[in-house]
């Protein structure tokens, strides 16, 4: 039997109108995938720009095809839609392109997981001429999320055709969220996944719809709002949160007024979120600064105000190493000269894990922790006051030669040999100095893995030139680690930072304040100590979306296909050598978890590590700590990681 008869069809639907300079990019995309069980049919609304000779010309190789007058975008995707007889379908707009194995992907994920209804992926901004100038990356969302406005790249979704029946057609009477509008139909009745890796790429020209006609997008927003809130299901979530999904629309609504050239009504939508919800508008600052500036005809100072990295044209891909996307959608790659990779994430969450699975299988001189308190003056001259050191432009005199240094592994032996507290550290400088030497005589780069480093990320990445790769670690697990470690927090080491506070924990003063009045309530210390944390990690993230956030659970769960993502996006190769330093560090074979002589061990089973918080947490303990860091958690961990 041939593997196509055994493989769920997918059938793929392109609506197409006058987009010849495009279509037979997105037509190839298709035609080239690995999957060999695809449906594929192009609708066309009687294009006369030359699109009818290119669909002719692959006509043989479609399942079906069309160019009539039709009403609009809507009227041809569903036409497509409807004669499709695929288990899974999906649609690509006439100038997007899948990469390959998009399709193989997303059809093993919905094969995989029958309870899911839609599996979205990351996605590639491209220009005209096919070069990637930004990846977006998304989150797992739930459906107060889309109804919160957190909107998905269309191109990266692929839908179970049964429940897509369910939820009905797309509505034809929206022209611009019409996709939005069917994701949060279909997300009532089914659970909705995310893959954290690149299945496509959407094209952004003058005349896309996304910019051609972006003001309008919003208008839609409250469309879709009015309609939630008369649907029961629907409605009972918005009544629990209703600043939240107003908020939403009105951060929709401001964000493609802007695109459209209407700063000013832009700017009194970003009030108006600012009065529903400050944090909303705030984690947008730099638009609100460019509407602004607009508003004010100050509009050469944009290259000022918009952060280095989201400039158009100027974002590195998040990989570091694509360049652009071909004819069939296959990523040219160019390989750019190797950076320096921090590792963090707060302490516990399993950067040692991380680090050295990177650092031995991509050939990196693993460097541990420069900003402890404790740490080795041989590998970091510079002294290091407090945990969880903040460090940025009004204060790196006191680090940034010295980070140069140590990134150039260069070795302070002298005053290593001065700092000598115990006979161990006799040890430990061996052990350093060998890595310090081997890795500058080989041409290593450094990959520094310091949790303490966590708040300092942006100035890594700026001044530095690190690529940022941060751990998220389930706050119970978080939490029972410490608990089980003893390891109380004092949060005078952030108080007593000026810079750290004004910067980033001002919110937080009165909580950390009153955790110091509690040093034995370990429960409470490390619910506070992971939600601020991951309050800014969500923060910087939005505002560097190039850094890598991994969740710690799908690296212990799929340790081979995420460490591969995760290699990928860092412009390394996953080696087999890699492959098996992964597989050797998590196999089942290995102890379930590390013992309190060797709380750093990277050995264990993966899997089995995974929810030992349950045994050890009683559940008014895993309750209390859900409780307390419920606001920022559910950016990370749904309902269902919590049993």
């Amino acid at each position: 039997m041939s593997e196509k008869n055994h493989l769920p069809l997918v059938s793929i639907v392109t609506p197409s109108f006058q987009q010849a300079e495009f279509l037979e990019r997105t037509i190839k995309s298709v035609l080239s995938q690995d999957y060999p069980n695809i449906e594929y049919m192009v609708v066309d609304g009687g294009s006369t720009d030359g699109s009818v000779e290119i669909i002719k010309k692959y006509a043989d190789k479609l399942a079906w095809w069309v160019s009539e007058k039709d009403d609009g975008q809507s009227d041809a995707i569903n036409k497509g839609l409807s004669r499709a007889q695929g288990e899974f379908v999906a649609w690509l707009n006439s100038d997007d392109v899948y990469l390959p194995g998009a399709i193989r992907h997303a059809a093993s994920v919905l094969k995989d997981n029958p309870e899911v209804g839609l599996v979205y992926s990351k996605l590639h901004s491209i220009d005209q001429n096919g070069k990637v100038f930004n990846t977006i990356s998304y989150e797992q969302y739930s459906l107060e999320d889309l109804l919160s406005f957190r909107i998905i790249g269309q191109a990266t979704v692929f839908m179970r055709r049964s429940v897509m029946k369910k939820a009905g057609k797309i509505d034809q009477s929206y022209n611009y969220l019409l996709d939005h509008h069917l994701w949060v139909r279909m997300a009532r009745l089914a659970e909705i996944k995310y893959e954290p890796v690149v299945w496509a790429a959407a094209r952004h020209h003058p005349m896309a719809k996304n910019v051609a006609q972006a003001a309008e997008f919003g208008r839609e927003a409250f469309r879709i709002l009015d309609w939630a809130s008369s649907e029961p299901k629907m409605a009972e979530i918005i009544k629990r949160d209703p600043k939240r999904v107003r908020a939403g629309a009105y951060r929709l609504d401001a964000r493609y007024l802007l695109d459209g050239g209407q700063a000013w009504e832009a700017l009194k939508a970003y009030g108006k979120v600012f009065l529903i919800q400050p944090r909303f508008a705030l984690k947008r600052w730099y638009r609100i600064l460019l509407a602004l500036a607009s508003v004010a005809g100050l509009d050469w100072l944009r290259p000022m105000i918009i952060p280095r990295r989201r400039r158009l044209g100027d974002l590195e891909p998040a990989a570091g190493v694509i360049t652009s996307v071909g004819e069939t959608g296959e990523v040219e790659q160019k390989v750019l000269a190797e950076k320096p990779i921090l590792v963090t994430g707060p302490h516990r969450s399993g950067t040692t894990w991380v680090g050295k699975m990177i650092a031995r299988g991509a050939n990196y001189a693993y460097v541990s922790e420069p900003l402890n308190i404790l740490h080795r003056t041989g590998i970091f001259r510079a002294p290091v006051d407090y945990w969880y050191t903040y460090i940025c432009e009004d204060n790196e005199d006191e680090y940034l030669e010295a980070f140069k240094e140590t990134l150039k592994l260069q070795y302070h032996t002298w005053k290593e040999v001065k700092s000598f507290r115990s006979p161990k550290d006799i040890g430990r400088m061996g052990r350093d100095w060998a890595t310090f030497t081997r890795g500058k005589r080989g041409g290593q780069k450094a990959l520094l893995k310091d949790p303490f480093a966590v708040f300092s990320t942006p100035w890594f990445a700026e001044r530095l030139g690190c690529r940022v790769v941060i751990v998220v670690r389930h706050p119970a697990a978080f939490v029972n680690s410490l608990k089980r470690l003893d390891w109380p927090f004092d949060f005078r080491d952030l108080l007593e930072q000026p810079l750290l506070m004004r910067d980033c924990l001002e919110p937080f003063r009165d909580e950390m304040e009153a955790a110091t009045q509690n040093p034995d309530d370990l429960i409470t210390q490390g619910s506070l100590l992971w939600r601020v944390v991951y309050s800014v990690v969500d923060n910087y993230h939005q505002n560097y979306p190039e850094f890598q956030v991994v969740r710690h659970e799908d690296l212990s769960l799929y340790p081979l296909e995420r460490f591969e993502d995760l290699y990928s996006s860092l412009g390394l190769q996953f080696t087999k050598l890699a492959q098996d330093i992964v597989l050797r560090s998590t196999q089942p074979g290995n102890p379930k978890g590390a013992s309190r002589r060797s709380i750093y061990s990277v050995n264990l089973d993966s899997r089995a590590n995974l929810k030992q918080w349950q045994e050890r947490l009683s559940a008014e303990e895993i309750n209390n700590i859900r409780n307390l860091t419920e606001d920022v958690s559910s950016l990370y961990y749904e309902d269902k990681d919590w049993i």
